[in-house]
Order: C-alpha cells, then structure tokens, then sequence
C-alpha cells in the first residue's frame, strides 16, 4: 500500500470529474498532508489490507482515494489501480452527486469529526448495494486534519429484509383498512385509540378524526361501564395476552349492537406493553336469531307447563265433583269437597289471571287505579295469599317494617300482586324449613325500598340479566308456575315508576330482590285507611236473569243467587234470554257476551230497550278498556271479568240494595233508579 501511495504522490493528484465544494481551508501543502499520511500509517497494511466484509480507504481532503483494501475490492468492484488516485464520488448516483452529497460528507467530517449515513451506492458494473458508512477525519502531528478514513459496509440484505418486511406490513395495513366486516383497531398502553379502520368507521360509526385519542371505553353502555368492563378485559389481556367478550357495544349514534370482541397485547422484544389491537365482530344478527330460538324454546315450555298446570288442579274438580254427587246426604263431606273446589279453582283463576295480565301488559293496555294505599295493607294481603304455602313448607318467614304509617300511591291490587309473586317465588325456591325475611325501609330520596330475602337455592350471576324475562325460570328450570310472575312484578313496579333488581352470591347461597317505589306521603294520616265495605244482604227477592251459554257456568251461577236469597231466571244462549226476560221481568241481568244464536251486546240492547231501568251486568273473559267500551255503548252498567268470585258478584249486586217487597210491584222501576245512582 505504501508503495500505491507512493506513485500517488510521483503521479500527482488527478482532477477528478466531479468538483467538491469543500467550505473548509486546506492545509498549507496537500502534499505535504498526504506525505505525513503515509509515513504514519505505520502496520496500517498488515491490520486492514486483508479485511474483506469492509471497504476501508483512506481519502485526501478533496476526497481523492489514497488506498485500497481487499474487502473495498470485494465490495465495489474495483481494483487498486483503478481506483486510487480517483474522487470517492464515483461511488453516488447523479441525485446524490447533484445535492452534493460527499462534499457533505467530508465537510461533516472535517467539523465534528465524524460522519455517518446508510444509503445506496454504486459498484463498478452499475449495480447498486445498500452501505452503511463511516467517514473520520484524521490529524496531523500539528492538529490540523490531514485527511478522512471511510469504511463501508454492504448491508443490502437487511435493507431488502426491512423492505420486504415494510412492505409486508403495508399490505397488511391496506387488508386491515380494506375490511368491511370487522372493525380493527389499535389501542396505546392506557387504551386509547391510535388506528381505526374501515369496518370500525362502518360498525361503531365514527371517523378517524372523532375518535383518535379518546378512551375505547366510548363503546361501552353504562351496565358494562358501571362494573369496569373495559379495565376488566385490558388487565385481563394483559394478564394473559388476550382477552375476549361478547354484550351489547354503542355506536356514535347511541345505537346498541351486539358485539363479538377480542383484544391482544402488544409487547416488543423488551417484553414492554407498546398498546393493545381490538377486533370487534357486528353479530346483531345472529343474536337476534339465538334470542328468537331461544323465545321458541321457551314458548315451548311455557306452553307445556301450562298444559300440566292446568290439567293439575282439573283431576281433583273431577273427583270432587263425582264425590258431591254421591254424598248428597252427608253435609260434612260436601263441606270439606266444596273447600278443595274453591282451593283448585281459585288456582286455575290466579293462573288465568297472570295470564290475561301479560296479554294486557304486552298490548300496552294496563291502567293503573291509583289511590294512597297503606303499605301494612299490602304487605298482609300479601302475607296471606302466602300463608299456606308458608305453612306446607315450614318456612320461617320474618317481616320488618317502619312503626309510622306508610303510604304508596299506587293500584292496591297491582301492588299487592308484585309483593305476592315477589313472596311466592322465595317460598317456591327456598327448600323446605327456609327462612324468608322481609323488611321495608324508606330512603332519603322519597322512595320506599322493600326487600325480600331468602336461603334458597340461589341465582348464578348468569341468569341475573335475563330472569325477569318472559317464561324464565332462571337456572333451576323449575316445572312449578309458568315463569311469568317476575316479569309481572317487574313490569307492574315500572308502571308506579319504581323498578326491581336481584342480587345473589350464587348457587345455594340465596337470592334478594328489592322493590323500590315512590312514597306519596310518608306520614299521612291513616284514618279511615281499613274501612272495610260490607255488601247488606237483599231485603227482598229481586228478580235476577242469568245468561250463559256454558251451561254448567250459568246453573252455578243461578244456584249461588238463590241461595243469596234471589229469585233466578236461566237461559242458555241470547236468544232465549230475551224471550225469557219478557215473561220474566227481572231487575237484575247477568248476560254472557260470546253466546249463539244472539250475542250477548245485542241480546242487552234489545232488553233494555224494553226494560229501561234494568241493572245489566256483562260476563266476559276480557277486561281491557276496548271490551269495556263496548259493553257500555251496548247498555250495560257493569262488566265483570270472568272467573268472577262470589264477592264480585255480591259487589255487583250492591245496585239493588234499595229495592225492597214492597215496592216491587208498580214502584219497581223508580227503586231500581235510586240504586243505579248510589
């Protein structure tokens, strides 16, 4: 090398093609600088000559080449011959030579020392290769800079390496932005969004400008937010790398959706959390179908245990009935079938009432009427609609309430009907010698809060969203009742603007419903709150039409008006009811609506047409304000909703309460007016 360096010097420095600009002084003699180089480089030969993975050369201050080693032979295509003595600018391309790329380099150099890059350079042939250099400047004895070391290093392999992966990754990018399907996204550390692709524009809405930066917990309703869904899943797939749920997710709009979500951490090679990506599937759809599938089912075995629980009380009406007839002689046994009569009846017309109920809550045609009714008045009816349930299983059952009179306004009926499910299905799932604890508390924000708590089997957290639904039965999928009583109670309560929650550790660890309601004055005066209203029995014998055309419906009926001291006309279809109340002339006219031959709104036109003043009393097995209307506009007074109990009879039969013997003849009519008026 010394020897090449050597003819350098005799052959003289040789222009190169390219002029540097170079806005640095050289030194005083570049040939005395170059001679100092050499006499300097000492074993430079012996160490470097013989390297081949790197060009290394020493380069004047104009950047002409002063030596060559075998690794730059290697690398760039030329020999020693046919390089040293040349400008290094041999090795750019004309955009590097035009921005003046190696003056640049040597100027960088020649201040601070030191330059390094990464770049394309050009070989002899023409071909090209990704470098990795390093100039440095070098000193003289004096401290002036004498000229630069490079050395280059071919590093194309990594570049296309990193290429292929970048390009990899594009591809990757425009796939992700391209899918329609999935909303993909990526989240930093604290999970917010940093990415947001076309299906995630589509399903939840937003544009990349309206939700980069915020909290992904935007996608969140408030039940899921209320419990730390959102931290929930992040530690969770932090925990475990990923994490994955499904429930009900919110669009821009506010829309619900239901949604299918995973979420991956992201680690680098440190094992550090760089951020989290979340895939988010829209299966609204499909959830739609499974709740339709599972409304099927349980339609299904709401159907069939409707069947079996009106077929239950049915076997022991027959043996009764068959009974009767063969005890005719014996009072004390006609008693005692008479008792399990009305117990089997009274279970079939709760049955059909719950019914009726959820046909009129569905349609929207439930009306509430409200009164301040007595919050001990409702908590004993119910307590007693209870008692033998209580009694047969042996519970214990404990009840707590504040000493002042409470008032609720509300429907005492609707109320009592929320208090007695909410009772029934503690006593029906808490085995037997249970304990039931009800207390009643009144909150500071003016609502009452009653809670009723049991020992029972429990309900898994699981079923806690779906057990108010219509027909659950919640986990034990229990044959007994039809699993309408919850969505009752919880319907009826939202109608007097409360609500009802469950809470429950779990199987065999109880369960605890609380029923909340808005106290209308928490310390009114009671007076008068337990007058009851006791119907007088008939002063005389007023003439009463029965028509039904269930035959057995209107002779049960006639005979329990006899016995209430009534003279009774039956007819069995409409028709004959308006022929018989010709000759009949009754006062009082209890009139079937779904009968042949003549229905009964028609067959109560044509009566009173001819009796004015009778009292008309409809039968029907609907109740809604519609068949109400109607039966009105047709000309009946009253319109009781079948099965109607003997007490709903007595009640309306409190309109002839002012008739008497005496004015039965002649005066009727006038006496009947005074009681149609009371």
């Amino acid at each position: 090398m010394e020897i090449r360096m050597a003819r350098c010097l005799q052959k003289g420095y040789r222009a190169p093609a390219y002029q540097m600009t170079l806005p640095y002084p050289p030194l005083r003699s570049s040939v005395e600088a170059t001679q100092w180089l050499i006499e300097k480089r000492g074993h430079f030969d012996e160490l470097v000559a013989s390297v081949e993975h790197y060009a290394i050369f020493t380069m004047s201050l104009d950047g002409t080449i002063l030596d060559w080693n075998l690794g730059a032979l290697r690398l760039k295509g030329y020999t020693a011959d046919e390089i040293v003595g040349k400008n290094f600018s041999l090795f750019y391309s004309a955009e590097d030579l035009e921005r003046n790329l190696p003056g640049f380099e040597l100027q960088t150099a020649f201040h601070t020392g030191k330059f390094a890059d990464e770049g394309w350079r050009y070989r002899k042939d023409g071909s090209r290769f990704w470098a990795a250099v390093t100039v440095s400047s070098i000193r003289a004895s004096n401290g002036e800079i004498a000229g630069f070391l490079k050395i280059t290093r071919d590093l194309t392999e990594r570049k296309q390496a990193e290429e292929s992966l970048r390009g990899t990754e594009e591809r990757l990018r425009l796939m992700i932005e391209c899918v329609q399907d999935y909303a993909i996204f990526s989240l930093d550390p604290e999970g917010h969004v940093t990415s947001w692709n076309s299906g995630a524009r589509r399903i939840k809405q937003y544009e990349d400008d309206e939700i980069m930066g915020l909290h992904f917990s935007v996608f969140y309703p408030p039940e899921a937010l209320a419990i730390d869904t959102p931290s929930k899943l992040l530690n969770q797939a932090l925990k475990s790398g990923s994490a994955k749920d499904e429930g009900w997710r919110v669009r821009k709009d506010g829309t619900c959706f239901w949604a299918n979500v995973a979420i991956t951490a992201l680690f680098n090679q440190k094992k550090e959390l760089k951020g989290f990506v979340k895939i988010t599937r829209d299966l609204t759809g499909q959830r739609q179908m499974e709740l339709l599938r599972e409304s099927g089912r349980r339609k299904d075995t709401f159907f069939a245990t409707l069947a079996h629980e009106l077929r239950n009380p049915l076997a022991p009406i027959l043996t009764a009935v068959e009974m009767i007839q063969r005890s005719l002689e014996n009072p004390a046994r006609m008693a005692q079938l008479a008792e399990v009569l009305k117990t089997q009846v009274g279970q079939m017309a709760h049955l059909i009432d719950d019914l009726l109920d959820m046909a009129r809550i569905t349609t929207g045609k439930v009306n509430l009427q409200k009164s301040d009714v007595l919050l001990s008045e409702v908590l004993e009816t119910a307590r007693q609609a209870v008692l033998p349930a209580l009694l047969e299983r042996n519970h214990e059952f404990i009840c707590e309430i504040p000493p002042q009179p409470l008032f609720i306004e509300g429907d005492f009926y609707r109320l009592n009907q929320i208090l007695t499910n909410l009772l029934s299905n503690a006593v029906k799932y808490t085995p037997r010698e249970g304990k039931i604890h009800l207390t009643a508390n009144l909150g500071g924000d003016g609502h009452l809060e009653i809670r009723v708590k049991d020992n029972g089997i429990g309900i898994p957290e699981v079923v806690h969203s779906s057990i108010f639904e219509l027909f659950d039965q919640g986990a034990s999928g229990s044959s007994e009742g039809l699993g309408i009583g919850l969505t009752l109670a919880k319907t009826l309560a939202e109608l007097h603007g409360g609500t009802i929650s469950v809470s429950s550790d779990g199987d065999g660890c109880g369960s605890e419903f609380t029923l909340r309601l808005p106290v209308s004055s928490p310390y009114s005066d009671s007076s008068g709150s337990n007058e009851i209203r006791v119907t007088p029995a008939p002063q005389g014998s007023a003439r009463i039409l029965v028509a039904d055309d269930n035959k057995n419906a209107a002779d049960i009926l006639g005979m329990f008006l006899r016995m209430e001291g009534y003279e009774v006309a039956v007819a069995y279809d409409g028709k004959e009811a308006v022929e018989i109340a010709a000759e009949f002339s009754p006062h009082f006219a209890f009139l079937d609506l779904g009968m042949p031959r003549l229905d009964g709104l028609e067959a109560a036109r044509i009566i009173r047409k001819r009796f004015p003043n009778i009292i008309l009393t409809a039968l029907s097995g609907w109740g809604t304000n519609d068949d109400r209307g109607r039966t009105a506009e047709a000309g009946f007074d009253q319109h009781l909703v079948k099965p109607a109990k003997p007490d709903d009879i007595r009640q309306a039969l409190e309109l002839l309460q002012r008739f008497t013997p005496e004015n039965s003849s002649g005066s009727r009519t006038d006496a009947i007016t005074v009681a149609k008026t009371v």
